[in-house]
């Protein structure tokens, strides 16, 4: 999603990366607001201002430290106040307030005596009468580039020494009358950065089909239509079609049941990025959702063992899920998304300690998902099952369901899927048996 943004800026690139997972309901909905603003105005022109928007938190740092800023850093400066005053009259134009920007006419003043409005700097004639005079006394000896005696290259020596002491004196009091300007140079370019995040947020959305989530801190969480844009674009790109599926929980733990190649695990992906979409202010895939604030997102997920370590798939897997144990015991906010535990050891066994670990956990503040192939007694969840194969095409869409019984479909999907034939009818020989 981060790769699908289309940042104008690197300063925007750079806020964003910095960026910090928000917990609180009245941060995110303040973030949405102004995205929602954003999303409704056509921010074209103010994007093309945006284009040429440079890091310069180095310079705004050492001019408001005391430093004599140089001319390429004085140029930075100037730049910057000018994007900053041409974006506020186009944001005033459309009477955009989601990203307030302090006027900066008077830095543009400073660095600009001769009103050119050029996005450019020099120290110009304007600053100083002896530094006009000096200047031209040393054009008039230099003429055509011609060999120069002695007594006039030691003149000219004198005269570009003294315009080198006034051009720093110059820089000196520019950095002066400019320092009081520092904070107000900072605030913008944050003001900028976070517009050119907002407004590629925004075109993300309309690109991606991305909706405005509703955000509860103690609710229930539901997914209408929820899908997972990289798996949905891999699908198009092959001419098939994807499946966006619906759910929802609050507190009771949720299992979702279904054959392999049933987009269980797609499921888990997709609920975890969504919740981390809804609090980092990006659209959330799906129609329309209410999502409910956590702390910290797991993800269960994959073969963690490491031979280094000499850890096998199964205790690594336990371990990660005994960590999500410990921390909601010790009452962490958090979403938790496990897939197939217990898969890798016996049946028996593993049936037990998918049972045991919803018993465990009970209902738990953020909300727990998991998937399994196991079938599972306990009452107090909430099934989801897979609706599977159709006529000889998988669903995947959810359904809800009362009976923890995992569907038999692995052999008629190993048959769709082209197995060996031999293979196929010794299975269904065994089965019978």
């Amino acid at each position: 999603m981060y790769d699908t943004l289309d940042i104008i800026s690197p300063c925007g690139r750079k806020m964003l990366l910095e960026g910090e997972m928000m917990t609180t309901k009245r941060e995110i909905d303040f973030h949405y607001r102004r995205l929602n603003e954003i999303y409704d105005k056509d921010c074209t022109k103010i994007a093309h201002k945006l284009m040429c928007l440079k890091d310069i938190h180095t310079t705004l740092s050492r001019l408001e430290n005391g430093t004599v800023l140089d001319d390429i850093e004085l140029f930075e400066v100037k730049y910057l106040a000018i994007v900053s005053s041409e974006v506020l009259v186009l944001l005033q134009e459309q009477n955009i307030v989601a990203v307030g920007l302090p006027h900066l006419e008077k830095v543009v003043e400073i660095l600009d005596p001769d009103g050119v409005n050029i996005p450019s700097f020099y120290v110009y004639d304007s600053y100083s009468d002896e530094l006009r005079e000096v200047r031209k006394q040393i054009k008039a000896i230099q003429g055509n580039g011609e060999e120069l005696p002695d007594d006039k290259r030691q003149q000219l020596a004198v005269l570009l020494q003294r315009n080198a002491d006034l051009e720093l004196e110059i820089r000196e009091m520019l950095s002066g009358r400019l320092r009081e300007f520092a904070g107000d140079l900072s605030v913008a370019l944050r003001n900028l950065s976070f517009l050119d995040i907002l407004i590629a947020k925004a075109g993300q959305m309309k690109k991606l089909g991305l909706c405005f989530p509703v955000v509860v801190e103690d609710g229930e969480t539901f997914y209408n239509g929820m899908f997972n844009p990289a798996v949905k674009d891999a699908l198009v790109a092959k001419g098939k079609e994807y499946m966006p599926v619906d759910i929802e929980f609050e507190r009771e733990p949720v299992t979702i049941i279904g054959a392999n190649m049933g987009g269980k695990t797609v499921v888990l992906k997709s609920l975890a990025l969504n919740q981390l979409l809804t609090q980092f202010g990006f659209g959330v895939a799906a129609h329309d959702c209410c999502v409910n604030l956590v702390d910290e997102v797991a993800l269960c997920i994959g073969d963690d063992q490491s031979i280094e370590k000499g850890i096998s798939s199964f205790a690594a897997e336990m371990m990660a899920i005994n960590k999500v144990v410990l921390k909601i015991r010790e009452g962490r906010n958090m979403l938790a998304l496990v897939d197939e535990p217990a898969r890798t050891t016996n049946p028996v066994e593993g049936t037990a300690l998918v049972e045991g670990l919803l018993d465990v956990l009970g209902e738990i503040k953020g909300g727990f998902v998991l998937t399994t192939h196991y079938n599972i007694l306990n009452g107090n969840v909430k099934r989801y099952r897979v609706k599977g194969l159709r006529d000889n095409i998988m669903d995947y869409t959810l359904e809800v369901t009362h009976c923890g019984d995992v569907p038999h479909e692995a052999v008629a999907i190993a048959e769709s899927l082209g197995i060996d034939l031999q293979w196929i009818e010794c299975t269904k020989r065994n089965l019978n048996n």
